[in-house]
């Protein structure tokens, strides 16, 4: 895994905010990370331009979102994170739901069942068995992603 070295620039964010004045509407949205509101904005000339001025207070908030979606940890901390749990597993001080958990906790409590095997190194079955547990126990709810339609599942941590 590469560390990503991605930035999302406020300023990038307002010109192409502003771009709305000449019909372009929805391009900041798109550079933020959201292109289904993107394509609305586009084809709405930006919810009739209201949405545009909306956008102009929403925009801070939205690009910290997408900065920590491109700024994951360092490589060097995610495999020492990883050593450490499978090591604890290894010993019997932690079991596997506890590792999930944590990987939970290292994905904004979010998880699909592809980044689950990916991070927890479990089989897909044993790990698909841990995240129905977890739904079960209450540790998190099966709901899918608002952009993509994809299967979430979202931890209460």
């Amino acid at each position: 895994m590469a560390t990503q070295n991605q930035t999302v620039s406020l300023q990038t964010a307002y010109i192409l905010c502003g771009l709305g004045i000449f019909g372009l509407c929805g391009l900041h949205r798109f550079y933020l990370g959201k292109p289904v509101s993107g394509v609305v904005w586009l084809l709405t000339f930006g919810l009739f331009g209201m949405g545009q001025w909306v956008d102009l207070a929403l925009i801070p908030s939205i690009a910290g979102e997408r900065r920590q979606t491109l700024s994951p940890q360092s490589e060097d901390d995610y495999r020492g994170l990883l050593q450490k749990a499978w090591q604890q597993v290894s010993q019997k001080k932690v079991d596997p739901m506890q590792v999930l958990l944590n990987v939970a906790i290292a994905n904004n409590n979010q998880l699909s069942l592809g980044r689950a095997i990916l991070e927890t190194g479990l089989s897909a079955d044993e790990t698909e068995a841990l995240l129905l547990e977890a739904a079960r126990r209450g540790l998190a709810h099966v709901g899918n992603d608002p952009e993509s339609g994809a299967v979430r599942y979202y931890f209460d941590l």
